[in-house]
Order: structure tokens, then C-alpha cells, then sequence
């Protein structure tokens, strides 16, 4: 950019012909043989250009740094969880479909709904106790999964439990449209394989199991941005992709803890460890992890993408930080006091995301 203001003015000065007066240190117009019209009109064009170049420059670095400054602020953390949980550690899954609702699911078995930024009381969901997980494609469909059951919410009501798979998994869900859902489940059992099922709108099948080695092997994270695009992560570092037809092996052993992935588009994912690091799919491929400046002791744990340019992350230690067009901004305390054991988070927006902990606690920005 100022290597092409400086040769559009150099070429103006040049046919203006302003030479230098050494002598005096001052700029003079050399009339040469042009007409005083010709000059006159020469002299308006440089102004002109020379206005739109400079106005151009400052308008693009205010305007990244207003988009830095503009992001808004946190709120101050409040509960939105039953009075028998307050001060207990309870599993909590988020899914913003919209800037308008949010819905939370607890471990209690409970779900609260977020709308026009106010929250509902908790009320209980019929789903075989704790739940595990949600997604929603939008603000009419959202499917919630617990101990190998689901349920559909069409933006009134919820549906009648059916079956999905293993009752003693912990499912994870993801759903980038009414008719298509990913899950993986996680037994927790050292050595025993995890599910991977799909959901059309009306029941589940199942594609098998990720065979494991290890506690570290089962699949924690998914993340579908659509129908035919979808990645699962674990604890080795490892990623699947589903195509559409089939799940394969996207990355192999990587030795990373990849905790949390988001697919904000079929060519663009990013991944996070618990040690503060994020590895980046774009186009085919994934990159090595690189270190989330200032993260490295806020056990990363949930990560929300609403875009290629636009992250956010969320850690143990109640930190968050945003990356916008290609950097992390600095790293701000939203959950103050001793670290969770649990936390998650969904933006619908770059400037709208909701976060909430295994303490029953939420908050904005």
C-alpha cells in the first residue's frame, strides 16, 4: 500500500515536474512548455489523488484498529444454574444458533435459554439424567444428547427421547443443517473405541467406531460446517474428516492434547490443545501447532468460529482471548477465581459470544 502512494505521487511530481530546490530546501512548480491550462489541470488531478491515496491509508489502519477497540466488553459472570448447583461442578454445553437465543444444557439434566439476552430459569429435560451435549442449525432446530439418547427442539418444544447409541458414552454433537447431525462418542475406558454416528432429522446411524489405543485416543470434539465437512479431534492429536460418505483419518498422531475443534467453512478449521496451542485446516491441510501468545497456562478448552478470520477461545482458567485477521488480541479474565473443571463457549457473531463454566456461571460480550 505505501509502496503504491509513493509511486503515484512520484509519477504526479514527476509530470507536475516539482523538483527540488536544494539550495533553499523548497519545492517549486518548473512550468516547463505547457499551457498555464494544462498545468492548472495537472495540479487539481495530483491534489485530488493525493487526498483519496492518504484517505484511503488512514481509513485502513483506523479501521483495524476500531475493529480491535469496538469489540465489546464482558459482562460480569452470573449464575444461571439451579440453586443445588451453585458451588458444584457440573458439565455445561452451549449452542448459539443466533445473536437472539442461546440454549445451555447442563450435566444436571436442565436447560436454560437465552433470548434478547435475557436468561430463562432452568427446567428439566427429559433425557436419562446428565447431558452431555448441544448443537443447533438454527433458531427452530437444535438437538441436545445424553447416556445414548437425543432430543429435538423445533424452537417451542422438545421431542420425545429416541435411542442413538452405547448408553454409558459421552456424546459430543455438532449440526450445520435441519436434516444432518455428526456425533462422536467417548466411553471414557481406556483401550475401548469411540461412536461415530449421523443423525438426518429422524434417527441415528451408525458409522462404526474409531478404534483406540489409549484413555488419550477417544474423540472429545466435532465440528460439521456442513453436511459434507465435518473433523473430530481427541487427546493424541489426532483428527477425522468426514466427507460426506466417509470418516478417514485427516491428521494422524500428532501428540498434542486437541481438546475443542470449530469448522467456521469446508476450507477453514481451527483446533486447541489444553497447553495453549492452535492448529489451523485451511484447504487440505492442517499446520503444525503454534503457540496462542499469552494462553499457555489457561487451559484452552472450548474454541467458537464464526468465520476464516474470527476466532474465539475460552480456557480453565475462565481467560479468553479473540483471533481477528490473523492475530490473538490479548488475553482478558472473564471467570475470575479458581479454575474450572469444565467451560464452553458459542459466538454467533464476532461481537456476540456467550460463555458459560461447570459452575453454573455465563457471561457475554
Amino acid at each position: 500500500m505505501h509502496d503504491e502512494v509513493s509511486f503515484r505521487i512520484s509519477l504526479w511530481c514527476y509530470r507536475l515536474k516539482l523538483l527540488p530546490n536544494r539550495k533553499r530546501g523548497i519545492v517549486k512548480l518548473s512550468l516547463g512548455r505547457e499551457p498555464s491550462t494544462r498545468r492548472a489541470s495537472l495540479v487539481i488531478q495530483f491534489v485530488k489523488i493525493l487526498i483519496i491515496t492518504l484517505t484511503a491509508m488512514l481509513t485502513l489502519s483506523v479501521g483495524s484498529a476500531f475493529a480491535v477497540s469496538s469489540l465489546p466488553r464482558w459482562s460480569p459472570p452470573f449464575s444461571i444454574g439451579l440453586s443445588s448447583s451453585v458451588g458444584k461442578q457440573v458439565n455445561y454445553s452451549i449452542s448459539c444458533p443466533s445473536i437472539k437465543l442461546c440454549i445451555v444444557v447442563s450435566g444436571n439434566g436442565d436447560v436454560s435459554y437465552r433470548r434478547h439476552g435475557f436468561w430463562t430459569s432452568p427446567t428439566l429435560l427429559s433425557l436419562g439424567g446428565s447431558i452431555d451435549s448441544i448443537s443447533c442449525a438454527n433458531q427452530t432446530f437444535c438437538v441436545a444428547v445424553a447416556s445414548g439418547e437425543s432430543a429435538t427442539y423445533n424452537g417451542h418444544s422438545w421431542s420425545r427421547a429416541i435411542k442413538m447409541g452405547p448408553k454409558k458414552d459421552t456424546y459430543e454433537v455438532s449440526c450445520p443443517t435441519t436434516t444432518f447431525c455428526a456425533a462422536v462418542g467417548d466411553s471414557a475406558i481406556p483401550g475401548q473405541a469411540s461412536a461415530i454416528l449421523a443423525f438426518d432429522g429422524r434417527s441415528w446411524i451408525n458409522y462404526g467406531v474409531f478404534p483406540t489405543r489409549g484413555a488419550k485416543d477417544r474423540l472429545v470434539s466435532v465440528s460439521c460446517s456442513t453436511p459434507q465437512f465435518c473433523m473430530a479431534v481427541n487427546l493424541d492429536g489426532e483428527i477425522l474428516g468426514f466427507n460426506g460418505k466417509t470418516w478417514s483419518p485427516s491428521r494422524p498422531f500428532g501428540g498434542a492434547s486437541l481438546v475443542s475443534v470449530s469448522c467456521a467453512s469446508s476450507g477453514f478449521c481451527m483446533a486447541v490443545t489444553l497447553t495453549g496451542e492452535e492448529s489451523m485446516y485451511r484447504d487440505g491441510t492442517w499446520s503444525s501447532e503454534q503457540p496462542i501468545e499469552g494462553f499457555k497456562n489457561a487451559g484452552a478448552y472450548s474454541i467458537s468460529c464464526v468465520s476464516v478470520s474470527e476466532c474465539t477461545v475460552i480456557g480453565l482458567s475462565g481467560m479468553v482471548t479473540t483471533r481477528m485477521n490473523g492475530r490473538w488480541l490479548s488475553p482478558l479474565l472473564v471467570f475470575p477465581g479458581e479454575p474450572a473443571a469444565g467451560v464452553a463457549i458459542s459466538c454467533a457473531s464476532l461481537v456476540q459470544c456467550v460463555a458459560v463454566n461447570d459452575r453454573g456461571l455465563s457471561t457475554s460480550r
